[in-house]
């Protein structure tokens, strides 16, 4: 079993950016990673993104009844980014490329190629 992280970023509270913004993130992980088997999601959300739970819009659009989902808010520091919503995903894979899009790519410079 290993993780696999991946995170993005909104720019307007609105449902159908942020379900726009999941499911691309989403895809690009799945792209990204040989996963076999997923075993568990964990996301988590800035405390400005209130419209729409992501975990609901994985649970829906990707068929996961039997995947542990769980959503929770985001640590809030100084300095500390808005808008980001954040995967840990507990799989079994082959690889173990992390995924980080638009704005939330300054989360980790170290990543970038």
């Amino acid at each position: 079993m290993i993780a696999i992280r991946g995170a993005t970023s909104i720019e307007k509270n609105e449902s159908k950016h942020i379900k726009e913004k999941t499911i691309e993130l989403y895809d690009k992980i799945m792209k990204e990673n040989d996963i076999k088997k997923i075993l568990s999601i964990i996301v988590s959300v800035t405390s400005d993104i209130t419209e729409i739970n992501p975990v609901t819009i994985i649970r829906e659009n990707f068929k996961l009844k039997k995947v542990a989902l769980l959503c929770v808010q985001e640590a809030q520091f100084k300095n500390s980014k808005n808008g980001i919503i954040r995967f840990l995903i507990h799989c079994e894979s082959n690889t173990n490329n992390f995924v980080f899009l638009h704005d939330a790519r300054e989360l980790r410079p170290d990543l970038e190629e």
